[in-house]
């Protein structure tokens, strides 16, 4: 008989719609009361909105911050924490240009917090609260090490970066872009201090860290295990949790870490909510911070190589190539000492950030002796003066003349960005340059315009300037005015942030006198000539006259 009984869909299938209706209603209101119980049951309230709160990290702690976040899911009711890993310079930079890049945000160090608000994001906070900790050292090639008295004795910074050492190649990530790099300059500037080395002596350290400074890669960490150390060096500026990380990882090569017997600031780590956070996702991202200073938390952070906050090691292998012992993290100074150093840096290795405007009104079609127009010989200038930068320079260019981009007098054609990433870009940009047929030279907005913007982005550890190549002075009419453009540029001047503007004019019709007038006012230089084949002397004498060593830099 069991076999003869009809299924149960088919039984239905021969019901009447009501009915069919009237034990929908029932099964679906029996499982809302289920759910309902079972959410009761378990203290889980019903969402009405979820909130997603986005953290973003530096890559060398996301992995760790996920692994927090991946842990309390669900402690907090109706919120998901999402750990994104992006480079804090690129963050920084978007921050600055009131991008939207998340509800809070994790740096390596507040290095970065100041970067943000210096280059305008004025809202994030200066300080964060550190969630965890890593000093920075040296990590040492283990044959040097050994050279040096490894392992009967310690390793100090003075025998291997100090103004005497010389049997060693230290590498240096750069302290423009990493704040290893900036820990490190203020190691050897505070070594010189204590053996009040001269102001040539310095300089002479820092040319030569200059000689294997490399640009750290924004992903990854600067030591790769089993390969050689970046710089063609053999000793590198890190800090403690790469080379924790790095010899964990390596078969070979493992490295020795020196630590500073002078103060170096440590990469802190700071947690900071975003000023775009608001409401729930605020409040998110609040508590999302208590979870980050439990015990948990910090044994987590502990496994990936970071100490606590307050400078407890995590655990170590006892090889000796790490010392694990507590230490009292040292935190960033002031930003004058940061901007002093770095200032002073910077002329030495003449790193750059250079926005660069070309000229293309009309009277740029005139020929010249060499053969080609003045536009032809500015680019080619352009190009040469490129040549002579380094890869980790930065530069950007605009043109103008007369209501280039509707309007405006100006318009980007190359983004400010290092020349190491588009050399080939400054090259195939320059060749679409043409002149603006019977185009003035809108001088004032254009320049104003771009000064601004270099206000905005400027950048400690580089030779900051506005390049302006012309031939000739304003000839717009419907323009900010001669006496309200110097005003203006006299009122973005800050004597800790040095902004030159130099003008390189080209040809018989420059009014140098007018030039002079306005880089009297930005610290810069008028250079005039009528043969730009001489454009390799002037990049040189612009930069040197730019460039300091300290304490000559100090202002």
């Amino acid at each position: 008989m069991g076999a003869d009984r009809p299924a149960p869909t088919r039984v239905l299938s021969r019901r009447s719609p009501v009915v069919l209706l009237s034990a929908a209603l029932v099964v679906l209101l029996a499982g809302w009361a289920a759910v309902a119980y079972i959410r009761a049951d378990r203290g889980t309230p019903t969402c009405i909105e979820q909130v997603r709160l986005r953290v973003v990290a530096a890559p060398v702690i996301a992995p760790a911050l996920d692994r927090v976040a991946r842990a309390n899911a669900g402690s907090q009711p109706c919120v998901s924490v999402e750990v994104q890993a992006r480079p804090s310079a690129v963050v920084a930079r978007e921050l600055a240009n009131e991008g939207d890049v998340g509800d809070a945000w994790l740096p390596e160090s507040t290095f970065w917090l100041r970067r943000a608000r210096a280059a305008g994001a004025f809202e994030v906070p200066a300080q964060g609260t550190s969630v965890a900790s890593t000093p920075v050292v040296l990590a040492v090639n283990e044959r040097v090490a050994r050279r040096s008295g490894w392992p009967d004795k310690s390793l100090n910074w003075a025998s291997l970066l100090g103004t005497r050492a010389r049997t060693v190649q230290v590498g240096l990530p750069d302290p423009a872009a990493d704040p290893a790099g900036v820990g490190a300059l203020l190691g050897a500037r505070a070594l010189a201090d204590e053996n009040r080395d001269s102001a040539a002596t310095v300089a002479a350290t820092l040319r030569r860290l200059a000689e294997r400074t490399f640009s750290p890669a924004e992903e990854t960490n600067s030591l790769t295990p089993n390969r050689d150390l970046p710089g063609r060096a053999n000793v590198v500026a890190a800090t403690e949790q790469a080379v924790l990380e790095h010899n964990a990882l390596a078969a070979t090569g493992k490295l020795v870490a020196a630590y500073p017997e002078v103060d170096v600031p440590w990469l802190d780590l700071p947690y900071v909510v975003l000023p775009g956070a608001q409401g729930r996702a605020r409040d998110a991202g609040g508590a999302f911070l208590d979870k980050l200073l439990t015990g948990e938390a910090r044994e987590v952070f502990a496994g990936y190589g970071f100490r606590t906050s307050a400078g407890f090691p995590p655990a170590m292998p006892e090889d000796g190539r790490l010392r694990p012992d507590e230490r009292q993290p040292v935190p960033l100074p002031a930003e004058e000492t940061v901007s002093d150093v770095l200032t002073g840096w910077s002329g030495v290795q003449r790193s750059a950030r250079i926005l660069t405007l070309l000229d293309i009104s009309g009277s740029m079609a005139a020929p010249v002796p060499a053969g080609g127009t003045r536009l032809d010989a500015t680019k080619r200038a352009a190009r040469e003066g490129a040549a002579l930068l380094l890869d980790n320079s930065e530069l950007g260019i605009w043109v103008f003349s007369t209501k280039v981009d509707g309007d405006r007098d100006y318009r980007e054609i190359l983004p400010v960005r290092p020349l190491g990433d588009q050399r080939r870009q400054v090259t195939e940009a320059l060749a679409e340059v043409r002149v603006k047929p019977q185009g003035g030279t809108g001088l004032y907005d254009s320049t104003l315009a771009a000064y601004r913007d270099a206000r905005r982005h400027w950048t400690p550890g580089r030779i900051n300037l506005v390049l302006v190549m012309t031939d000739g002075r304003n000839e717009d009419d419907d323009t900010i005015g001669r006496a309200d453009f110097l005003a203006e540029l006299k009122r973005l001047q800050e004597p800790r942030r040095p902004l030159p503007m130099i003008f390189i004019g080209l040809g018989a019709g420059i009014d140098p006198e007018e030039l002079k007038a306005i880089t009297k006012v930005t610290g810069g230089r008028v250079f005039v000539t009528e043969e730009p084949s001489g454009i390799r002397r002037i990049f040189f004498s612009a930069l040197a006259d730019l460039s300091c060593l300290p304490p000559e830099c100090r202002r």
